[in-house]
């Protein structure tokens, strides 16, 4: 687009078409982490993918999962639901009726016109749902995970390069090993007695920026007990000194 500057000197240049540059500002999904304790979550299909679904779920300890599948429910769902009375299965097929009060589905049928009917349905409702042959007929898509204790990285290409999803999660797994968990678990339990300091909040701050800034994490992941001792001390406020030693024992040892 052309346009006449009206005397600044930027006379003819050419400019990005507004709609190209609105475009380029626009999100297919909106990135978004879910409570789910209080939600109740229907599962239709518990098939290789539904199981999937299902152990990613009951992790996030749904406030009620429900399960529905003609065919015969598995030995583990069936082991898992009798230590986790939130965990509901169903041997039948599904009815319109099974949506209500729920707040989140998956259709992981193996019959595509049944998945469509249960979108279609979820949006007649105002219900997130997942479709799993047909992701975009839903309006939840799940992102690939890592997992590492309390980090939580999240990935997706939006549809657009599945194959490039995984290697990048397969570049991701290698660099953030299990020394994260240990970490983010050393992390909290200092916040936890930091905070009822009553420090002010710039100084807490400046501590956590240090400790993260710090080698701390190539000593947990040397398993160099002396060497984060040495950080802690270094960087937290005396108070906590005498803190240092039973945490570190509590979080290297293994249980």
């Amino acid at each position: 687009m052309i346009v006449d500057d009206g005397g600044s000197g930027l006379h003819g240049i050419i400019l990005q078409p507004f709609s190209s540059l609105l475009s380029s500002l626009v999100m297919r999904y909106y990135p978004l982490l879910l409570d789910l304790h209080a939600k109740h979550c229907l599962v239709i299909g518990a098939g290789k993918v539904g199981l999937r679904k299902i152990r990613t779920l009951l992790k996030a300890r749904p406030g009620k999962l429900v399960v529905l599948d003609t065919a015969p429910i598995s030995s583990e769902l069936t082991r898992i639901a009798a230590a986790m009375p939130q965990l509901v299965l169903l041997h039948r097929a599904f009815q319109e009726e099974d949506l209500n009060g729920m707040h989140l589905v998956f259709a992981c049928t193996s019959t595509r016109s049944l998945n469509a009917a249960i979108a279609k349905a979820c949006t007649e409702r105002g219900i997130l749902c997942n479709i799993t042959d047909d992701p975009q007929a839903g309006d939840v898509v799940l992102p690939s995970i890592i997992e590492r204790g309390d980090l939580l990285i999240t990935l997706s290409t939006s549809g657009a390069s599945p194959a490039l999803c995984k290697r990048i999660r397969h570049e991701l797994d290698t660099q953030f090993g299990e020394e994260y968990t240990i970490l983010l678990q050393l992390l909290r339990r200092i916040r936890e007695l930091l905070l009822p300091l009553g420090q002010p909040s710039d100084t807490n701050a400046q501590c956590f920026r240090s400790l993260t800034r710090s080698s701390l994490l190539t000593a947990i992941r040397d398993q160099d007990t002396t060497a984060i001792t040495h950080i802690l001390t270094d960087l937290l406020p005396p108070e906590l000194h005498p803190s240092i030693t039973p945490i570190m024992y509590d979080l290297m040892t293994p249980h």
